[in-house]
């Protein structure tokens, strides 16, 4: 692939997303202001709640020193993130699922406002650090991907009666699948900086 056609990529993914905010802006602010609120509750309830908290081996904040949890919890958040991909993909196929795609993404926000909070209070200065450099940009990234990913499959419902339930499905199939390599791309990433930063918390959501 030249660079020519490479840019022309770029520049139609580009123009797609812009389109697609234009369009469903009104559900985008909709379930952005609900996700920003739960982030927000998330952060109270750990300020409250952060001296009875107690750090687990798999699911939350994670204490990462040996070598062999470090490994299984770059598996355990890249299930969590495929499994609630997957299941906004179900919830595409109607509107009437839609408050189900709203909660998912809305617990995720909480537990993500919750955690970093309580790594930050449990963890001082290296809790922050890997807050500010890690877990915030790549969970706040997957959250985008994963409310872009509903809206897009999502705006299929009025293409069912314009080009048929066969080509929609194929749409939905090549944005889904494009949705999981990014959240992959994503994890390894965080994974990537984990390593360079010889980090020994992360969080597990």
């Amino acid at each position: 692939m030249t660079r020519k056609n490479k840019n022309r990529i770029f520049k139609d993914i580009y123009a797609f997303v812009i389109d697609l905010i234009k369009e469903r802006k009104a559900i985008i602010l909709i379930f952005s202001l609900f996700m920003l609120v739960a982030f927000l509750t998330g952060i109270i309830v750990g300020v409250k709640t952060h001296n009875s908290y107690i750090v687990s081996n798999n699911f939350g904040v994670v204490n990462i020193s040996s070598n062999a949890v470090s490994a299984s919890t770059f598996f355990t958040r890249l299930f969590s993130m495929l499994l609630v991909t997957l299941l906004l993909f179900g919830c595409s196929y109607t509107k009437w699922f839609s408050p189900i795609a709203l909660i998912l993404l809305v617990y995720r926000s909480y537990l993500l406002g919750l955690y970093a909070c309580l790594m930050i209070a449990l963890y001082g200065v290296s809790g922050t650090i890997v807050s500010i450099i890690i877990m915030l940009p790549c969970q706040l990234l997957v959250l985008a991907v994963m409310l872009m990913v509903y809206v897009t499959l999502a705006k299929t419902w009025k293409d069912n009666r314009c080009y048929g339930i066969y080509k929609t499905q194929r749409q939905k199939t090549k944005i889904l699948l494009t949705g999981l390599l990014l959240l992959l791309g994503i994890c390894i990433c965080e994974e990537l900086i984990i390593v360079i930063f010889s980090a020994k918390v992360i969080l597990v959501i």
